[in-house]
């Protein structure tokens, strides 16, 4: 993809550098004028070429998208041809140019039942839309309708209003606003009807598009303003050749199946629903930069109507910061309930081992604080899972839990280390860490009432202190060694005592 990306850049760039430099290189304009038409010419021909080569390859949905633009390539080509054959036989070109409002219109009609083609949803139902969703999508009809009576009025009745001369026919400008209106359909497609797997050929049609009604609209426009003919129509042929290449290029975009191999990376066509209705308001905007650069003024109606759509598009630029803001807000607290899962045990809400050894390792790092900790292990604790049940012996856990709580204060603190494991990390232990042991050895003793059944825990807990551990490389991990040996050396004296490691 990145390579057809690069490979139309350079042809675009190449045309158009080919197309100014021989209108600037003295030759007569009527050869300048018939070259800028065998590249059209040849551009549609491509375009006919390729999508009827990949429709036979193609099955299914695939298959029918690209007959209908191959048609309308053929019925684009067919004008090309007529147009060029008129030039060459000395026949009257503006008789010519009255033939395109009804080829135009039909390629017009196919090239929308391609996108519509192209749009349809495979797969699941998608799914039903917010009052947000409802509200932007108002919001974007207004844009692209006001912006719409804007252009079209600056662009094709205007026009024809101050063409005295009747230089074109009046059909030629007023069929334009149809086709401006199926480029609204075609971008409301790309906006509303998202599928990784066409965006790029969806993208390319819309351009092709929007390049072709610029140009149809650029010689209705200009020429009226007084504009010499022949500098009108070479303006024209360049957005016309460059629509003629995006169309050319469409069949051999590589359409992907849903399955089928890794996720691309994300471009300009994934982003497309979020710039489609501005692009309105951009072509709005343009012409009405050309009127005025050529001595037009805007009418109070326009201006005031313009204004509005301004008016609408800060609207909606509003909504979306602040849905942009939930958004982010959600995001955050999504993250903040990730991070509490991740370092919180789910049954009793206490810290689990990860955020016990961070904390550990962060007080080992500071060389001022001498931590301690007590490694907390339930005595046969697996009997009353095993006669009363899981559910009895979680509540047993949770209890035990808000005990640890009660006894130790801020900023020490409790974790569940895992099973019926528990670990207390005392900050500042000083020659309190005897004094808690033994007091959560006492606390723990007491009996947890359970559904009307008196259970009865003992613990055996083990205390090391850093002094212990400093000097090792893994001190934290050391540290909880040391304290979990000298738990079991209080097992071994005989279950529910403290034990201290002493260093050798």
């Amino acid at each position: 993809m990145k390579n057809l990306k690069t490979f139309a850049l350079v042809l675009l760039a190449t045309l158009i550098a080919l197309m100014v430099a021989v209108r600037l290189s003295g030759l007569p304009v009527a050869f300048a004028w018939r070259f800028d038409k065998l590249l059209e010419v040849g551009a549609n021909l491509a375009a006919v070429i390729g999508f009827t080569i990949t429709a036979r390859r193609a099955p299914g949905t695939d298959r029918r998208w690209r007959v209908l633009l191959a048609v309308a390539a053929v019925l684009r080509l067919v004008f090309c041809v007529l147009y060029f054959w008129v030039d060459v036989s000395g026949g009257d070109i503006r008789a010519a140019l009255n033939s395109a409002p009804p080829i135009f219109t039909v390629s017009t009609l196919l090239t929308l039942a391609a996108v519509v083609v192209l749009a349809r949803r495979n797969g699941p139902t998608p799914r039903r839309s917010s009052s947000r969703d409802r509200l932007l999508f108002w919001l974007d009809g207004l844009i692209v309708t006001s912006s719409a009576v804007v252009l079209t009025w600056v662009t094709a009745v205007h026009p024809v209003l101050l063409d005295d001369q009747r230089v074109l026919n009046p059909l030629v400008l007023m069929s334009r606003p149809i086709e401006f209106l199926v480029l609204l359909v075609i971008l409301m497609a790309l906006s509303r009807k998202r599928q990784e797997e066409r965006q790029i050929a969806m993208l390319l049609v819309g351009m092709g598009f929007f390049a072709q009604i610029c140009g149809s609209w650029g010689v209705g426009y200009l020429i009226p303003k007084g504009v010499p003919f022949d500098t009108a129509r070479f303006m024209a042929d360049i957005t016309f050749v460059c629509a003629g290449v995006f169309y050319a290029l469409t069949p051999w975009v590589p359409v992907r199946s849903r399955d089928s191999g890794p996720r691309r990376k994300a471009g300009l066509a994934d982003h497309m629903h979020f710039v489609a209705p501005y692009l309105p308001v951009l072509a709005t905007l343009m012409f009405i930069g050309l009127s005025t650069a050529v001595g037009g003024k805007l009418s109070a109606g326009e201006t005031y109507i313009e204004l509005g759509v301004v008016a609408i598009v800060l609207i909606r630029q509003f909504v979306t910061m602040v849905d942009n803001e939930r958004l982010v807000r959600r995001l955050w607290d999504h993250q903040r309930r990730l991070r509490y899962q991740a370092y919180h045990d789910a049954l009793t809400g206490l810290p689990n081992r990860i955020a016990f050894r961070e904390q550990l390792q962060q007080l080992l790092a500071h060389p001022g604080t001498e931590p301690a900790v007590l490694f907390v292990d339930l005595d046969d604790f697996k009997t009353i899972n095993d006669r009363y049940g899981h559910a009895a012996g979680d509540r047993v856990l949770a209890g035990i839990a808000a005990r640890l709580r009660a006894v130790v204060r801020a900023p020490d603190m409790v974790a569940r280390l895992g099973g019926d494991e528990f670990g207390v990390l005392l900050v500042e232990p000083g020659e309190r860490g005897n004094n808690i042991g033994e007091k959560l050895l006492t606390e723990l003793s007491k009996p947890y009432s359970v559904d009307g059944v008196e259970h009865t825990v003992r613990a055996s807990i083990g205390l090391a202190s850093a002094a212990d551990a400093r000097d090792v490389e893994d001190a934290a991990d050391q540290l909880l060694r040391l304290a979990d040996g000298a738990m079991y050396l209080a097992k071994n004296r005989g279950k529910g005592t403290l034990a201290v490691h002493l260093a050798t």
